[in-house]
């Protein structure tokens, strides 16, 4: 079964660039500005206006799938909590472990997007992005502006109010008081990073502030802003492990310091680091490794119905089709693509000293839509966002075998 089909008319080129010259400036407008990205020296497209349309049928399940993907994570997360020994097995950096001494406070992630795969056989989940998942504006804002072009419902019209709810729900958890500030961070250089940012922020109900991550002034006794004023919450779209690079102008480790800050609570990231913990792919095989021994048979099935076999060892493969994938790779960097024996693709400019996982190949579903040059084949991959444990809509991709940073975002409807 093929569940995804375009809505659009037959392909003509100069009414295709004209209509979507249209599009572009009107999701700009609304803060979606990266429709084009500019990459190997040239730009390229990144919003494609195909409308793929999900029967009911089709949401009902990838909904069901999701909920099923949150729980066992959930699960997975307590057992972590209760065995920490199992840390050791994740393949994070060692200077990130004391990070990791104070788990079980709130949830391990408050915003979240699991990636799928859809075919005949049904839904997978491939990995889950618990740390700094984005996707979001282009869920809600393109998505919006999109369906509205082409006269069709948005079925991500709740994201908002997801966004919002989850934003009360952190300020409990978080006890921050109407007088306090919620900073929000990313690497100021970077558009996509940024808008998204500024997207959450524009939806949090409090007091809140955007401070560039080059401004950020990280002392021995606290995290503060130029101004002098300690920053004591901080949402950062910007990944935890990242910060160990991080150096002051005279050489000084003051990632390292940020992160000692965390651990003595003197500031508290949004998601928390329970959220990097949970992003490993190492999750993954942690699952199959340990699914008779932590799961009921209710989560065994689910574990059975919508993971895949995963292993921390290609020698524990019972395939010769699978794809290799260092723990703590983003955008698509490092993974290795195996069918049969033969390479179908792979990176080998990322991550390649990480620890790697090895999990079941299942091939993705090809989806045409129309590009600035014509109709396009590519490989559809399902984001669905999570937001305080509830499903939040979906951000669909369609790109090369190895889903990165040049995938298409594409929007859908549905029946």
């Amino acid at each position: 079964m093929v569940p995804y089909k375009s809505l659009t008319e037959p392909f003509q080129q100069e009414l295709y660039l004209k209509s979507w010259e249209a599009v572009e400036k009107k999701v700009a407008e609304q803060g979606f500005t990266w429709a084009t990205l500019y990459e190997n020296y040239e730009d390229n497209q990144y919003m494609s206006d195909s409308l793929l349309l999900i029967p009911d049928m089709m949401m009902r399940e990838i909904e069901n799938a999701t909920r099923a993907a949150h729980d066992i994570f959930t699960k997975t997360y307590e057992q972590i909590v209760k065995n920490p020994h199992t840390i050791h097995d994740l393949g994070l950096p060692i200077m990130l472990w004391d990070l990791f001494q104070k788990l079980g406070k709130t949830k391990y992630s408050y915003f979240t997007r699991f990636d799928f795969i859809a075919s005949s056989n049904g839904l997978k989940v491939i990995e889950a992005n618990t740390d700094t998942p984005v996707g979001i504006v282009e869920s809600a804002i393109a998505q919006e502006v999109l369906c509205h072009e082409h006269k069709s419902k948005n079925p991500n019209a709740h994201i908002n109010k997801r966004i919002k709810a989850t934003w009360d729900q952190i300020i409990r958890d978080y006890n921050i008081r109407s007088t306090d500030t919620l900073y929000f961070t990313c690497a100021n250089w970077h558009d996509e990073d940024k808008k998204t940012v500024e997207y959450m922020m524009n939806l949090y109900p409090q007091q809140a502030k955007y401070i560039s991550l080059e401004q950020i002034i990280v002392e021995r006794d606290g995290v503060k802003t130029p101004d002098g004023d300690t920053i004591e919450f901080l949402y950062r779209l910007y990944p935890l492990e990242y910060f160990l690079e991080e150096r002051s102008e005279t050489g000084e480790p003051i990632g390292e310091q940020f992160l000692v800050h965390i651990i003595n609570n003197k500031v508290k990231v949004i998601n928390p680091p329970s959220a990097l913990l949970m992003q490993s792919k190492a999750i993954l095989a942690l699952i199959t490794a340990k699914k008779e021994e932590w799961y009921t048979r209710v989560e065994q099935a689910a574990i059975e119905k919508y993971f895949l076999p995963t292993y921390f060892s290609l020698d524990q493969m019972a395939s010769d089709s699978y794809v290799k994938k260092p723990v703590l790779g983003r955008e698509g960097g490092g993974i290795k693509v195996v069918a049969n024996g033969l390479v179908l693709d792979e990176d080998v400019d990322y991550y390649q000293s990480q620890q790697a996982i090895y999990q079941q190949y299942f091939p993705m579903p090809d989806q045409t839509i129309d590009t600035w040059d014509g109709p396009y084949t590519g490989k559809l991959l399902i984001g669905s966002h999570v937001m305080n444990g509830e499903p939040s809509g979906l951000f669909l991709r369609v790109g090369e075998l190895i889903t990165g940073n040049l995938s298409m975002f594409v929007p859908y409807t549905t029946t």
